[in-house]
């Protein structure tokens, strides 16, 4: 019975994230970050204090002493309640940041997340190809969504790192979302860039990354989350000396 409470725990904390993906396709902007932080925070403080025998269920047999095993597993729940804690008051939190809703300016310590925060994206393919023409640049295209968590380790990651941006930079930038709902604009806006990724490139996968030049040719492309930083650079540097 314990086991099945804990997993119940588990299952909750895991709808909190799914309900912020809804939020975030429909733009309610209700489910923030600091909410799903602080619901996380209570269940695992929650679920630790069970373990702990502190809190009882009906169904639950009494608990004469308390084994190893749960000690541990409560220790684990109240270490990751103070470690989200951090978060909440504006710490980074790593890889769990990728599944979080994307922090807001009026937030406690935080600044806007996501590919925008280190970076000029033009919003349509139309407008970076045409950017393109008067630069002589080739243009990075960053197929992403709102629900995308591995777009977002990549934006949060591997974009910023240095060396990363140096070659960024090199580019006129694309930030084409195909997943959004909450205005008629942009779902129309999504579907289009929907449509370019798999009439263009042959997928439908996100995060997907494409380099053409001004003209629409591709010169490379790269599917997916990787965390190789080298081989991230090798496929722009392979897009950027294909287009000189």
């Amino acid at each position: 019975n314990s086991v099945k409470v804990v997993m119940g725990f588990v299952e909750l904390a895991a709808a909190f994230k799914f309900l912020s993906n809804v939020d975030l396709v429909w733009g309610w902007q209700t489910v923030s970050r600091p909410l799903v932080l602080a619901a996380w925070i209570a269940i695992a403080i929650v679920a630790g204090f069970y373990l702990l025998g502190k809190i009882q269920l009906p169904h639950d047999s009494p608990i004469e002493r308390l084994g190893v095993p749960r000690m541990l597993m409560a220790t684990v729940f109240l270490g990751v309640a103070f470690y989200l804690l951090t978060g909440l008051f504006g710490s980074p939190l790593g890889e769990l940041d990728a599944w979080l809703p994307p922090a807001q300016a009026n937030e406690i310590g935080q600044t806007r997340g996501g590919a925008a925060e280190q970076f000029k994206w033009h919003e349509t393919y139309e407008e970076a190809v045409q950017k393109a023409k008067v630069e002589n640049k080739p243009v990075f295209l960053n197929f992403t969504g709102v629900t995308c968590t591995n777009c977002r380790w990549m934006e949060k990651n591997m974009f910023p790192d240095p060396a990363v941006k140096n070659e960024l930079n090199k580019f006129v930038l694309a930030e084409l979302y195909t997943d959004r709902e909450d205005t008629p604009a942009h779902q129309q806006l999504d579907e289009k860039n929907g449509q370019l990724q798999a009439e263009k490139f042959g997928s439908v996968a996100l995060p997907l990354y494409a380099i053409v030049d001004a003209n629409g040719n591709k010169l490379a492309q790269f599917g997916g989350l990787t965390r190789d930083k080298q081989e991230f650079i090798s496929f722009l540097q392979r897009g950027a000396n294909r287009f000189q």
